[in-house]
């Protein structure tokens, strides 16, 4: 099955005029009406977006959860003492 891989990114976008603005609390208009902020409040509006589409495809997953590494039962590089 073929798989995409969307989330391996991570953002962290500031505005250089106005540091401290905040596209999910202070909406649209952004600090003044800046194209910069502005810039930044449509990713994060695209980034929610993305998350609802994910959990439409699949209702099951779980973003929050960190994927848990599966581990053979034992090391393949241990040489048996008792062959099989």
């Amino acid at each position: 099955m073929p798989s995409v891989k969307i989330r391996s990114r991570q953002f962290e976008g500031r505005c250089a005029k106005h540091k401290g603005y905040n596209p999910a609390v202070e909406g649209a208009g952004g600090v003044g009406n800046c194209a910069r902020c502005q810039l930044l409040f449509e990713i994060w509006q695209a980034s929610l977006e993305l998350n609802r589409l994910i959990r439409r495809f699949d209702p099951r997953f779980d973003d929050l959860k960190r994927p848990q590494p599966i581990e053979p039962e034992t090391d393949p590089r241990q040489l048996s003492l008792i062959a099989e």
